[in-house]
């Protein structure tokens, strides 16, 4: 292929990726499944937050996790951060110091409630890949399975950070130790991210046989698009919007499904560029309109 073609060929390709996202988008809905799972997503994150606590409690101080939050105060929108902050220091301070009877029932009760939003991104997943929905035993427990699973990364990644000043501290690194620990820092939450996309990627849709990579272009994607859109909507917010303004007492609220209502419906937009792109690699040259094709509409949600 000469260097001509190929310049001519890169925006063909862009082109037709974006013209079967459109499409895709539209046949599965993707803005309404999205508000789908923003809304259960208000019910389960704080369970999912406490359950985070109990567990990562267990191992090192609970503090960790305020620091890694506190990365985010940028780029999350200032009522839902200010909520989620308040929120995370009762449950800290609260918290159980040593596990007993209640402390395993309060946690397998907080990643029950926590499932909700797994499950309703579950469900989104399916109609993107265009597979039926799990029977309600077998949904429940793999919705469990993944809840627990994406919690487990934030665990690893968490003592990760812990670990990191212990290691760094051997090292002859002087003034830039404040450096690398910030770094550590920021990987580890780049690194929570994309394992629990390839999580929800690979296990999340109801798939026959061989299923897809553990690390994707939508994954990535996601997570440059989560980014900007986060600090778009946090400046929109602190610039021109003001939702306690316009909502009263339940601004922070809003502002917290809004934000979550973006990370879903970004989360769903990677999993069809998954789609869409493998459906053009499968055309050879990405050229032909059958490349992006839709397919049968999957069955509805519900």
């Amino acid at each position: 292929m000469s260097r001509s073609t190929r310049f001519f060929t890169l925006p063909r390709l862009l082109w037709r990726l974006l013209i079967g996202l459109w499409t895709l988008s539209g046949e599965v809905q993707l803005g309404l499944v999205a508000a789908g799972v923003a809304f259960y997503s208000v019910f389960a994150i704080f369970p999912a937050i406490a359950a985070l606590i109990a567990i990562f409690g267990l191992v090192a101080d609970p503090e960790v996790i305020k620091a890694q939050l506190e990365l985010m105060r940028e780029i999350i929108p200032v009522e839902a951060y200010g909520l989620l902050t308040e929120q995370l220091n009762l449950m800290v301070s609260t918290r159980p110091e040593t596990l007993g009877f209640a402390t395993v029932m309060s946690t397998f009760v907080a990643l029950f409630s926590a499932r909700n939003g797994v499950a309703s991104l579950i469900l989104g997943l399916n109609q993107i890949y265009g597979r039926p929905n799990r029977n309600g035993v077998w949904q429940l427990l793999v919705a469990m399975l993944l809840t627990f699973s994406l919690i487990a990364i934030a665990v690893l990644a968490m003592l990760v950070v812990v670990v990191a000043p212990i290691l760094l501290a051997v090292l002859p690194l002087g003034s830039g130790t404040g450096w690398a620990l910030e770094a550590v820092r920021w990987i580890a939450a780049f690194g929570i991210v994309l394992a629990g996309l390839g999580v929800l990627y690979r296990f999340g849709p109801n798939m026959r046989g061989a299923r897809g990579r553990w690390i994707t272009p939508g994954a990535f994607l996601v997570i440059l698009f989560w980014l900007l859109a986060s600090a778009g909507f946090s400046y929109y917010l602190s610039n021109f919007g003001n939702y306690n303004e316009v909502y009263g007492s339940i601004g922070a609220v809003v502002a917290l499904l809004m934000w979550l209502f973006i990370s879903a419906w970004l989360v769903l937009l990677g999993a069809a560029i998954n789609v869409v792109w493998a459906r053009i690699v499968r055309s050879g040259t990405g050229i032909s309109q059958g490349a992006i094709h839709p397919g049968p509409r999957p069955r509805e949600i519900g």
